[in-house]
């Protein structure tokens, strides 16, 4: 009779227990990358009242009798099923189909080396970028890549930290990020500009000669000139000297060397180019002032010949525009040369492979397999912890050795399912209602002995 009592205490136990994960799974069923728990039972030891007994000449023989004294928990499983994914639309929400685990750190990024104190692993791919331009979790921990050069786990620093330069990026399924930087406009390119103006306004006087309008517009932009010259001639001297000292950075690597000298190249004839607009600029000049005068010979006498003189300076001055236009052209290519080639070598030392305005990353998204997923320990916040049964982490890039690929724009949702919840529900409560129902019974035949003295 007592035993009775204490297998149902066991077993209210257990029922209490089951109901505990049925409610953590319920209270995670939109927790993104969530992984389902799941109870299991087992019989506690049996008491053996007779034991077996074999075959005899006169008698076949016996099986034991024995008296279970309850049950105890067998497991808590997590339940490493694939959750359906969720279209977000976000270019660092990330979703891992197939199997496979995000790699996040805690520890501090000191230079060219990441000192990790802790590693986790998480399916929860709702990822930031911080102000520094690393990639995060939610929970700031760092996301991690493999470094090809160093075969390290590193954190993913975006364009070495100057996110405000990126205009727009995406993340490939096996876990490159690629970008396209804003481009910023170039003193030559901003006397190209100047030049098309005086050359459109030079055009407006051949046109209306008689134009106050025209006259000051023309005068005033060639007064301009002069500063954007001078801006853009300081603007390829600073490229040659950063092609300089690339070259001298890249001493004792060859290859980085060729590449070097290849933009210093680059550099000097765009600085040469732009030395040369000075040329161009010093014939215009001269041609406006002529414009000028003629207008003021005008206005003072209104005659046929002096308008005429007015066309005719400004027909010099359009055909002088043209012609410094057509340098400045020449130069403005020459100088985008020398920045693609000065940027390829920045690309490549931030681990870039630039192609045209895209630059992509060499490494990507590190993502952990293990041999046994169910024996990773939870720590909260959506991460797991390697332990002595899930096996050691393998990392692999998305796609590789049977790990899955990244879906960019998309969430793994939980893979709770609340009808088997609330069914599984139902199964505790009614096993938690008829152990107690166990005590009762044993209580009221304990009370039925305690009469018979009466």
């Amino acid at each position: 009779m007592i035993r009775s009592m204490y297998s149902g205490i066991s077993g209210m136990k257990n029922f209490q227990t089951k109901l505990d994960v049925i409610g953590n799974n319920i209270a995670n069923v939109n927790t993104y990358g969530f992984k389902k728990g799941r109870v299991t039972f087992k019989d506690m030891v049996n008491q053996t009242i007779s034991g077996a007994s074999a075959t005899t000449q006169n008698r076949g023989g016996t099986n034991p009798k024995q008296v279970g004294l309850g049950s105890q928990l067998a497991s808590i499983d997590t339940i490493d099923t694939q959750g359906s994914l969720q279209t977000t639309g976000r270019v660092l929400d990330l979703a891992i189909q197939g199997d496979g685990y995000i790699t996040v750190a805690e520890g501090t990024p000191s230079g060219d080396t990441f000192f990790a104190t802790s590693t986790y692993y998480t399916r929860a791919g709702n990822l930031y970028l911080n102000n520094d331009g690393y990639v995060v979790t939610g929970t700031g921990h760092y996301v991690l890549a493999t470094d090809p050069s160093s075969n390290t786990l590193q954190p993913i620093h975006i364009n070495g930290g100057k996110i405000n330069e990126i205009q727009s990026f995406s993340i490939s399924e096996n876990g490159k990020i690629s970008f396209i930087k804003s481009t910023n406009q170039t003193s030559v390119d901003k006397v190209r500009e100047l030049i098309g103006s005086i050359a459109g306004t030079a055009k407006n006087l051949v046109e209306n000669p008689t134009s106050k309008k025209h006259l000051d517009s023309l005068v005033k932009l060639t007064k301009e000139l002069d500063e954007m010259v001078r801006e853009a001639e300081k603007e390829a001297q600073l490229l040659k000297v950063e092609a300089d000292n690339l070259v001298s950075k890249a001493a004792g690597d060859p290859r980085a060397k060729a590449d070097a000298e290849a933009a210093q190249i680059k550099a000097d004839t765009a600085e040469t180019e732009v030395k040369n607009i000075k040329t161009f600029i010093d014939t215009l000049k001269p041609s406006v002032t002529s414009v000028d005068t003629a207008f003021n010979t005008y206005q003072g006498d209104k005659t046929n010949a002096n308008k005429t003189a007015i066309e005719n300076a400004a027909t010099t001055a359009l055909t002088n525009a043209n012609s410094a236009s057509a340098q400045i052209t020449v130069a403005s290519e020459r100088v985008a040369d020398a920045l693609d080639a000065i940027d390829y070598i920045h690309a490549t030392e931030l681990g870039l492979t630039k192609d045209g305005d895209l630059y992509t990353t060499n490494f990507s998204i590190t993502l952990a397999r293990f041999a046994n997923n169910g024996g990773l320990q939870k720590v909260g916040e959506n991460m797991f912890a390697q332990s002595a049964a899930s096996g050691i982490a393998t990392y692999t890039v998305p796609g590789n050795d049977g790990s899955g690929t990244l879906v960019s724009g998309s969430l793994e949702m939980s893979n709770v399912d609340l009808s088997e919840e609330f069914t599984e529900m139902i199964v505790a409560q009614r096993g938690f209602q008829a152990n107690t129902r166990i005590i009762t019974t044993s209580d009221e035949i304990l009370q039925e002995l305690v009469n018979l003295k009466r």
